[in-house]
């Protein structure tokens, strides 16, 4: 990746007109830590934190902590004692380890870089050392049977509060939902990329935003002209959100899959596509673009938004994602092929308890490409919500899924979660699919500074077999 070490050069550069601003931030663990996330998440929800893409900045969280210190005490002194390790100059942050044992056929497990239900193994670690205010590196990843090492922890990040550059294996989530993301998660591993991005919100509305470039893995099936051949397509990801009210935040998300192979495009191309995805992206109708051959690629947009609000004294996060895979009767404005997902928590639905609640619709011919044969994947795993999974590469098949999640501290040191999650897809002429139903339970409890955890899954799948795995975790 040439642009890599010029970009760098150019933004340091560029910092050192900032010496008097402040730095860049570390971020909290994104999807491999359960227990320490809903404790952000519960703080996201009753402090009223504006984003509405992960991972979350360790300084936002520090600023958005202090202003429960006396409403919520248990959760103030939870987070703020494992925020403490990245309170120094160097450290390991995260490590886990899971054993397990796995029966009957093999899944693909949600939101977990690509790992299978069948990994014996699995493990991960995060790490950093931070040089000084404007400069951090930050390592790590983990390591399955199925995927072997994955780096998503790995990225060097510097710049000042309002322009941090991250470069390397740094994962986004483009979504304010808990359980999936339609645009982009955690279910494929991540690309090597430049992410550019603000760690303090602009103005009194906390405006966000985040821009990223990087090439995906090598696949096979990108079609130019009569021509099939491999090759790594570029991917772009867009992110614009603001705080409207403290009670209400907005978004806009795009991703931008384009090239690869045969098919050569320079940043004109991509430009054009931005701002004019019908006469760039969607061929014949009433669009400009009649040939097929010489579209752009593929892009997916969204518009999402969180609701902090409070229903009979009882605290509840409304999150909203309405997602498009194209556009709507040849209109930029108006998105076609849409995904609808609809979140509730409660963050305290009694002290001791949380519950989580998310629907999602998608209409047909998501995660599907006509220049694609592999599709919206990274290494052969759905780069958005792991329901992509549950269908054929090829199907445009319409669905609806629901995940329900309901916590419990048993105590100060001991915790209980169960999952359930439940696929419908609609009639399709490849597959004869059927409804998946999935239970998780999982319990955890306090152990050498860390948590000793059992998981037990169960469940079948949209072809109608049966699965199931037992598991034995450590997590500090």
């Amino acid at each position: 990746m040439k642009f890599i070490p010029t970009t760098a050069f150019l933004c340091l550069i560029f910092l050192t007109n900032f010496s008097n601003a402040e730095g860049v931030s570390p971020y909290l663990p994104l999807k491999v830590d359960p227990l320490i996330e809903l404790e952000i998440d519960r703080l996201v929800s009753i402090a009223k934190m504006p984003n509405l893409s992960k991972p979350y900045h360790i300084v936002t969280v520090v600023h958005y902590l202090a202003k429960i210190k006396s409403s919520h005490p248990k959760l103030y002194n939870r987070l703020n004692t494992y925020i403490k390790r990245y309170k120094k100059q160097s450290g390991i942050t995260q490590l886990s380890f899971e054993l397990g044992h796995s029966f009957s056929k093999n899944e693909i497990v949600p939101n977990n870089r690509g790992a299978e239900l069948d990994d014996v193994i699995h493990a991960s670690i995060a790490s950093f050392y931070q040089f000084n205010k404007y400069l951090i590196f930050n390592g790590g990843g983990s390591y399955a049977d199925a995927t072997g090492f994955v780096s998503h922890n790995s990225y060097l990040s510097f710049g000042t509060e309002y322009i941090q550059v991250d470069l390397g294996y740094r994962e986004k989530w483009l979504s304010p939902a808990q359980e999936s993301a339609e645009l982009l998660s955690t279910n494929a591993e991540p690309i090597p990329s430049i992410t550019i991005s603000n760690v303090k919100g602009i103005t009194d509305w906390n405006i966000n935003y985040e821009m990223s470039f990087g090439l995906l893995e090598k696949m096979e099936g990108i079609h130019f002209d009569d021509q099939v051949s491999p090759g790594k397509p570029g991917f772009l990801t867009m992110h614009f959100s603001a705080q409207l009210f403290d009670w209400w935040s907005l978004g806009v998300n795009r991703s931008f899959m384009f090239g690869g192979g045969e098919r050569s495009i320079n940043i004109s191309d991509i430009w054009d596509a931005i701002i004019d995805p019908v006469s760039s992206d969607n061929c014949g109708g009433l669009s400009d673009l009649q040939d097929c051959n010489v579209e752009v690629g593929n892009q997916i947009a969204s518009v999402t938004s969180k609701f902090d609000i409070s229903i009979l004294d009882t605290p509840v996060s409304i999150y909203a994602e309405f997602g498009g895979e194209d556009t709507n009767d040849y209109k930029n404005y108006l998105l076609g092929n849409k995904g609808f997902t609809l979140g509730f928590f409660f963050p305290y639905l009694t002290s001791d308890t949380s519950m989580y609640l998310e629907h999602t619709l998608f209409e047909d011919r998501w995660y599907i490409h006509h220049l694609y044969d592999e599709g919206y994947r990274n290494n052969l795993r759905i780069m958005g919500h792991w329901w992509g999974e549950h269908k054929t590469i090829t199907d445009p098949v319409e669905a609806n899924l629901t995940t329900f999640r309901f916590n419990w501290d048993l105590s100060n040191n001991d915790h209980l979660q169960f999952r359930l999650r439940t696929i419908n897809n609609y009639s399709s002429q490849e597959v004869d699919y059927q409804r998946s139903f999935e239970g998780e339970i999982n319990y955890n409890f306090a152990y050498k500074n860390g948590f000793l955890g059992l998981s037990l899954i169960s469940g079948s799948d949209t072809y109608g077999d049966s699965y199931s795995k037992i598991s034995l975790k450590y997590n500090w």
